[in-house]
């Protein structure tokens, strides 16, 4: 079985996360594929997908977006699982803030892919990469400074889609743990 683990990044944050999934899902004995969406051209050879999206004004980026247009059919055919990467208001920012995007496209993104679960996680704020029409509406929306991802969630998070994947393998009757 091999997962394509991918995700559009604007700044880098929302790739790290998709690395460390993919770093995961490998500890728990799973062939793991980590690539950018526009260095994917085909979903077929993948059995499971983890599709993931740096979260702006509320959207995810174009790049997912697209990712999800021309692969929807096959996504519908595969176990898949959805996150975005980007809250970074509040106190502090936490994973699954419902502020952080928009339920409409949540409830689209899980349609048009049948995914299993879209998850959020807190995201990472370093003013000095942003442009000036990016800092503008985080300051407007009180961001907050900091790299906010909890990768202890990450990983568990992983770990579950480990599960899941070991639950409806065929002939297999136990998963490897990452201690094994």
């Amino acid at each position: 079985m091999t997962v394509l683990v991918t995700a559009a990044s604007k700044h880098g944050a929302t790739e790290e996360i998709a690395e460390r999934i993919g770093a995961e899902l490998t500890r728990w004995g799973i062939e793991v594929e980590v690539r950018k969406p526009a260095d994917v051209e085909d979903v077929r050879p993948y059995e499971a997908v983890v599709l993931g999206s740096a979260i702006f004004y509320g959207k995810w980026m174009k790049e997912a977006l697209r990712f999800v247009a021309v692969h929807a059919d096959e996504l519908t055919e595969r176990r898949t699982w959805l996150f975005g990467s980007g809250s970074i208001t509040g106190d502090p920012p936490v994973d699954d803030d419902p502020r952080a995007i928009r339920p409409s496209l949540t409830e689209t993104l899980l349609t048009q892919t049948h995914a299993r679960e879209h998850k959020v996680f807190a995201g990472k704020l370093d003013s000095s990469t942003l442009s000036l029409a990016e800092l503008m509406p985080v300051r407007m929306a009180r961001g907050r400074e900091g790299d906010w991802r909890d990768w202890q969630a990450i990983d568990d998070w992983a770990a579950s889609i480990a599960h899941d994947l070991a639950a409806t393998r065929s002939g297999i009757s136990r998963m490897r743990s990452p201690s094994e």
